[in-house]
């Protein structure tokens, strides 16, 4: 598994992420975002700690097709097995970003990663989990 920033030119290359991971972390940022300039380093170093478990990739929406479920930035797509699963648009407040990729990704990892010191405890916040028929 791995952390990247990529570009995906079309349909079939998110197919082709999707399918070869069983849990991955689509992360929408722009350059031109002041929320994306603290919360995708801090997505990066979140990351870095679950590579064993999460395949995750910061895209560029600038260098990036559309995606449907993708309606402001930052905005985290969570896959399984090919299929959406999660859907957290922006981080929330400032202060309690860390907290909000910590539950994200102790969700998606499994128990057993130990975060570094400055990330502490705290609620597990909100994200939309999305059902399947």
């Amino acid at each position: 598994m791995a952390i990247a920033t990529d570009v995906i030119a079309n349909a079939e290359d998110y197919q082709r992420v999707l399918a070869s991971h069983p849990v991955v972390f689509l992360l929408f940022v722009s350059k031109h975002c002041p929320a994306c300039k603290h919360s995708g380093p801090l997505f990066q170093q979140m990351a870095g700690l679950h590579t064993d478990a999460i395949t995750s990739l910061v895209l560029d929406t600038a260098h990036t097709p559309r995606h449907e479920a993708v309606t402001g930035i930052p905005t985290l797509l969570v896959f399984q097995n090919g299929q959406m699963v999660d859907k957290l648009k922006g981080f929330g407040a400032w202060e309690e970003q860390e907290a909000t990729l910590q539950a994200i990704f102790a969700r998606y990892a499994g128990a057993g990663i130990t975060p570094p010191a400055s990330i502490g405890p705290g609620p597990i916040p909100e994200s939309t989990p999305l059902s399947h028929p």
